[in-house]
């Protein structure tokens, strides 16, 4: 039982508070939304983005302008987008070294007029107070500096469940959740949705400091603090929220093979330490099961009831987990895995990933996409 007992220190450690925006929201604040220019790169995601504008449509305060960049999308993601009168660019040729998604993102900027720069991913969706709950936290920090949002997760499919411990090492990865992130600061940021005053976005150099980065806003955050500005991370819940790879199982696969053993290999030293020791904790306490239930049922049962209980306590603010998904936590563990082996492979071996029909390649230490 004293690896249960790790596993529960270590989960504590590593997730002692996951950072929410419990704050009453004022309409009185709705002046910084129209300020906000919100900025969507979108490459094939005409299942998504019209979810997405429909949801900034309804917002109970409407953002100076939304900007949808095409980033040469097969499928209808521009037309969809024009229908709902929003300001469409077209992304144009990748250039050499530029991420795709970076480099729609600086195309976005540039001709975007707003005070305040709000970054979404196209599978996102706002609450209808969320842009209003977003100006609000990043008021905050006197809007200054970058704020990175992780949305909150809502599932459909049994698949998309198995994201649980890929969210717990993001955040964990960040800092944003664990005891040593709040003593410390935070060692990057999350990548769905950005917030950066449009004076601090450019005086930071834009994307186009990070424009080789394939975990782009993780490193983006990370080069604002070492150039001593301020950032935080902060979860979605009540905000904004995100459909992850619901095309099936082979695109979660893909999409989160993409960024996470890069993600993983910038974490903090004293992360990605902990991080290690909790996942091999978990696993040999994992392989150890059957003699435990054997031998005395009923404590172990108890000890892995008070883990599950520990893990839902911080699930439930990172997605729609129930507590029968995370009594799973078992098959979690093995399809995280999985998945981490085949993103090494790639990063390290292969050295390429596809995802959205484009090609990633890793060389030298340096990102690289090719189109």
């Amino acid at each position: 039982m004293v690896l249960l007992l790790l596993c529960i220190v270590f989960t504590v450690l590593l997730f002692w508070n996951i950072p929410l925006n419990t704050k009453k929201s004022s309409i009185t604040n709705g002046f910084l939304v129209k300020k906000m220019s919100v900025i969507i790169p979108a490459r094939n995601e005409q299942t998504n983005i019209e979810r997405l504008l429909s949801s900034l449509k309804l917002q109970v305060v409407q953002p100076l302008e939304i900007i949808v960049v095409d980033d040469q999308s097969t499928d209808h993601t521009k037309q969809i987008a024009e229908s709902f009168g929003v300001k469409v660019v077209d992304s144009t040729l990748l250039p050499p070294q530029w991420q795709g998604k970076s480099w729609a993102c600086w195309n976005g900027a540039e001709v975007a007029n707003g005070d305040i720069l709000v970054f979404v991913d196209a599978d996102t969706l706002l609450e209808k107070s969320g842009l209003l709950r977003i100006a609000e936290s990043y008021k905050r920090q006197q809007n200054r500096g970058v704020l990175t949002i992780h949305p909150f997760h809502k599932m459909n499919n049994l698949y998309e469940t198995f994201s649980m411990f890929f969210h717990f090492i993001v955040y964990a990865s960040v800092g944003a959740s664990s005891i040593w992130g709040k003593l410390f600061g935070l060692s990057g940021g999350f990548g769905q949705c950005m917030v950066c005053s449009r004076t601090d976005y450019y005086h930071l150099g834009g994307h186009e400091t990070i424009k080789e980065a394939i975990v782009e806003h993780f490193t983006f955050a990370r080069f604002a603090k070492k150039q001593g500005q301020f950032v935080s991370a902060i979860s979605g819940k009540g905000m904004i929220n995100m459909r992850m790879y619901p095309d099936g199982f082979k695109s979660f696969i893909q999409g989160w093979s993409k960024s996470f053993a890069s993600g993983a290999q910038a974490s903090s030293f004293i992360s990605f330490l902990m991080i290690s020791m909790w996942i091999t904790c978990l696993i040999m306490f994992l392989t150890e099961s059957l003699s435990h239930l054997l031998v005395n049922p009923i404590l172990y049962l108890l000890a892995y009831g008070i883990l599950v209980l520990v893990l839902f306590n911080n699930a439930r603010n990172i997605g729609n987990f129930t507590i029968v998904d995370t009594a799973l936590f078992p098959l979690h563990v093995i399809v995280f895995l999985f998945i981490f082996v085949h993103s090494v492979i790639q990063t390290f071996i292969t050295k390429k990933n596809e995802w959205k029909g484009r090609y990633i390649y890793i060389q030298k230490g340096e990102d690289e996409e090719i189109k």
